[in-house]
């Protein structure tokens, strides 16, 4: 048995291409999902199953995208919720043999109702199980969320949960390796570890969720408050109806400086930057975001919207295809290209250059008591629960574009964030949205904490 690990970068969205004498399966894969050919390929194997763990909710699973590549492989998921695409419909201790691995579907409901886990074996020693893969159900030093079906239903769903831990994975083994659908970095647990695998033993050991009561579970996990972005009931339907096929998308072009002019005309189209949040701050394109390469898998989901069109400014036309990927892994298609030239171009023509002011710490510090400025905080809610600069303006990144209002247009709006680069990205949403006084902070609230700057205990929501 041979496994092979595919990270989505921002998302830490973890697939799976498992191969054993010449077949293989793929778990959860992404949309751009050529890798997992090229895989097969490089390897000589056969993809005959596609499983997915549940209806993913923060990306855009790529089932169809690859069974549009390999017709012969078959979908399967679970049959608890009603796709309107796929071949398998999964229910608990199916079993697939592919290669010389025994494949055994495991349903185990709490993070969504549909949640399957699959166990591996290797068959032509016996039935133990060797491997499991968990989906959103347990992660490295985490377990899944279980707010997201519906919030009326979190203790319900936290209950679930809880038994399908308790029940149907712990007593497959210490000795079991755990591959969950995420690592460290997802919203979709609060604390996971930075290790892409472990062993139900040590998890046993040393995940603080599965050495609890029912009840203890269950009130840890109402008291959870993680991110909660807009784009997930997206994804949402996207994963239940089906995608759209990516060569169905209109195909990436390399815009010039006059075109991209004309583009920006039209409210809908927006210059996405992906440079260095410091490079966007001494100058960029007007009316630009600014999401640096690095980030922008997790963060394009909060705070772009498919109703509007994107043109990438990148440093490299090299990264186009991995940046319009990162786009169409949160199921925004509307990527008309990228400028070209970059950055450079635009300003070797002589057009119009805006730039973000930058505050420091201390002037804040300052300010803020006279009250001539305002602090904007983009935490998301479990970053923000605990403590907050007194005064400051609550405002999540996932919902800044919605909060305007909030902002008094007269006075400096400052950004901030724990680091830095958090803060330009809400910034340039709130430039591009018409308030014209908004900068960031030299720094982010790790330094201000670190300074001994006042910090007020509880939470700003």
């Amino acid at each position: 048995m041979k496994i092979e690990t595919i990270r989505s970068e921002g998302l830490a969205h973890l697939s799976y291409l498992v191969s054993s004498e010449g077949e293989s399966m793929v778990l959860d894969p992404r949309r751009d999902c050529d890798i997992y050919v090229e895989h097969a390929r490089r390897e000589s194997v056969n993809i005959l199953q596609i499983f997915e763990t549940h209806r993913n909710e923060d990306y855009v699973v790529g089932s169809l995208e690859l069974q549009n590549r390999i017709p012969s492989a078959r979908i399967g998921h679970s049959a608890a919720t009603s796709f309107k695409y796929g071949d398998d419909k999964l229910e608990d201790e199916d079993t697939f043999k592919i290669g010389k691995m025994l494949v055994t579907c495991v349903h185990t409901p709490g993070h969504t109702n549909d949640s399957m886990c699959y166990v591996v074996s290797d068959a032509s020693i016996g039935n133990d199980p060797l491997v499991v893969f968990t989906g959103d159900t347990l992660f490295v030093n985490e377990v899944g969320r279980t707010d997201l079906v519906d919030i009326k239903k979190h203790e319900e769903m936290s209950r679930k949960l809880f038994h399908s831990l308790q029940e149907k994975i712990l007593p497959l083994g210490d000795g079991v390796i755990i591959h969950p659908g995420h690592g460290a970095g997802s919203v979709c647990g609060g604390a996971i570890g930075s290790r892409d695998f472990s062993t139900i033993g040590y998890e046993c050991k040393n995940n603080i969720w599965l050495d609890q009561s029912e009840d203890d579970f269950v009130q840890a996990k109402l008291k959870q408050h993680l991110t909660l972005a807009p784009y997930f009931k997206r994804c949402e339907k996207l994963n239940t109806d089906g995608p759209p096929l990516l060569s169905d998308i209109d195909p990436l072009k390399v815009i010039d400086v006059s075109i991209l002019e004309d583009l920006m005309q039209d409210e809908e189209n927006i210059v996405v930057d992906t440079r260095l949040a410091g490079q966007f701050v001494d100058g960029h394109i007007p009316r630009s975001i600014s999401l640096d390469f690095k980030h922008m898998g997790l963060f394009a989901g909060w705070v772009l919207f498919p109703s509007n069109s994107f043109i990438l400014l990148l440093t490299s036309p090299t990264d186009i295809d991995e940046a319009a990927g990162m786009l169409y892994r949160v199921g925004l298609d509307t990527v008309i290209g990228h400028l070209n030239g970059g950055f450079e171009s635009w300003k070797a023509a002589g057009k119009s250059i805006d730039s973000l002011p930058i505050f420091k710490l201390e002037d804040i510090k300052s300010q803020l008591s006279y009250g001539t400025l305002e602090v904007i905080d983009v935490r998301q809610p479990h970053e923000a629960e605990n403590d907050y600069i007194e005064n400051s303006i609550y405002s999540p990144l996932t919902t800044i574009g919605e909060d305007m209002t909030k902002f008094p247009p007269e006075k400096p709006l400052v950004a901030i964030c724990p680091a830095g680069f958090r803060s330009t990205t809400g910034a340039s949403i709130m430039k591009r949205g018409g308030l014209a006084n908004a900068g960031v902070s030299d720094n982010g609230l790790m330094e201000w904490k670190k300074r001994g700057y006042p910090i007020k205990t509880g939470s700003n929501q």
